[in-house]
């Protein structure tokens, strides 16, 4: 079977979208499917590259003024390179990953084609609105938002998302039926065995115990509201807290870190690259994370299934993975002390901490990444033999 994934993001920027794809287009390949990638270039040329060993169609993009790391595409003759595209690869299966320009794109295209197409959603508006003040303007960029989401989605035959939260959030939006789709991890990669020790002596940690943070260092994040309650926890626990990742942010928390005299205390390590990371979730004792908008949590999941407690936020998907006091803590935004307090218990009760350990290994087993790739193999499959039965019926009816 033929794949063709189409995604606004891609690398070189890493973030959820890219994550997705880059593990299981391999995957899939593996198993015998031919897959290609349709994304924004990195300058204003097109190009068909390899990357990760998967062929990627690169539409000519300009920066975004708002956050530059991020590209759109260049609208000018961007139908027909798509079609030209569809044309020479033939898919039997479109598989969206949002529903901006590109994807617009395709599904209008489609219109005349009739190629089965599902959709992938990665996409909250609190992604978006995260900074707005103003709760009158936040609620109408979000209906706005909302109605350019359901404009492309209601015209695709199935859409995904990671979790039954995430699930519940866009069916009010869509008449195309929704269903919950783990994005997946490795499990092997993310396990709770092997040593890391190397990796305290290359990024200059100390031999602390570790309150551990990975991802994008960006506003909707809420890094600083841990960083608030780390000043607070070091005055009773001894460990410290890395931050693993780069961001717009990361300045401005460094910054902050020197104010709360917590120089000592708190490691940016800046980008680390993807053969160190499961090290890093290795020498921690637990992870953190206050982002309230999250329709999964892919770090979430890579910690738990490295036997790692997580205190979360409860909001998101982050509840469906983080059971209260089961394997790890829940906490309002705003709750200091009871960041506080779960910091206290898993690092200075050995017995909960190991408990702890167990479920979060036990959890991670309903989202590995072969569980994922059979599901979506289904789904595809399942499309296909839609697309013959119409064609069939269609021939049938002309006779």
């Amino acid at each position: 079977m033929r794949i063709l994934f189409v995604s606004e993001t891609y690398y070189p920027h890493l973030n959820g979208v890219y994550y997705f794809v880059c593990r299981i287009a391999p995957l899939l390949q593996e198993k015998g499917h031919e897959v290609a990638v349709i994304a924004p270039s990195e300058d204003i040329h097109f190009a068909k590259k390899k990357i990760d060993g998967i062929d990627v169609y690169v539409m000519p993009s300009l920066p975004l003024l708002f956050y530059p790391k991020l590209r759109f595409p260049i609208p000018f003759m961007l139908q027909s390179k798509i079609e030209k595209i569809i044309h020479d690869f033939k898919p039997d299966v479109i598989h969206l990953q949002d529903h901006f320009i590109l994807s617009k794109a395709v599904v209008e295209i489609n219109k005349k084609l009739n190629i089965p197409v599902i959709g992938t959603n990665h996409f909250m508006p609190e992604n978006i609105t995260t900074l707005f003040k103003n709760k009158r303007l936040k609620n109408v960029v979000e209906r706005f938002l909302w109605s350019r989401f359901s404009q492309v989605f209601n015209q695709v035959l199935l859409v995904t998302t990671p979790t039954e939260t995430g699930a519940r959030l866009i069916r009010p939006h869509l008449k195309t039926k929704v269903i919950p789709i783990s994005s997946g991890i490795s499990l092997e990669e993310f396990n709770a065995s092997g040593q890391g020790e190397t990796i305290r002596k290359k990024y200059g940690l100390t031999d602390k115990p570790i309150l551990l943070y990975v991802g994008r260092i960006d506003p909707e994040k809420r890094i600083e509201e841990i960083l608030e309650a780390v000043a607070v926890a070091v005055k009773t626990v001894d460990f410290s807290f890395v931050v693993v990742g780069n961001g717009v942010c990361k300045d401005s928390l460094e910054v902050r870190s020197v104010a709360l005299n917590l120089q000592d205390r708190v490691i940016f390590t800046g980008f680390v690259p993807n053969e160190d990371l499961p090290l890093f979730y290795r020498i921690s004792r637990c992870f953190i994370i206050a982002s309230r908008a999250e329709l999964l949590s892919l770090v979430t999941l890579q910690a738990m299934a490295s036997g790692l407690p997580v205190i979360a936020v409860n909001a998101g998907a982050l509840p469906e993975l983080v059971r209260d006091n089961v394997n790890g803590f829940l906490f309002e935004t705003g709750e200091q002390e009871v960041i506080v307090q779960s910091i206290q218990k898993i690092f200075t009760n050995k017995q909960l901490h190991q408990g702890m350990v167990a479920r979060s290994l036990e959890f991670s087993l309903d989202h590995d990444i072969i569980r994922t790739v059979s599901s979506f193999e289904k789904v595809y499959n399942g499309c296909f033999t839609r697309r013959i039965i119409t064609k069939n019926l269609a021939y049938s009816e002309s006779l």
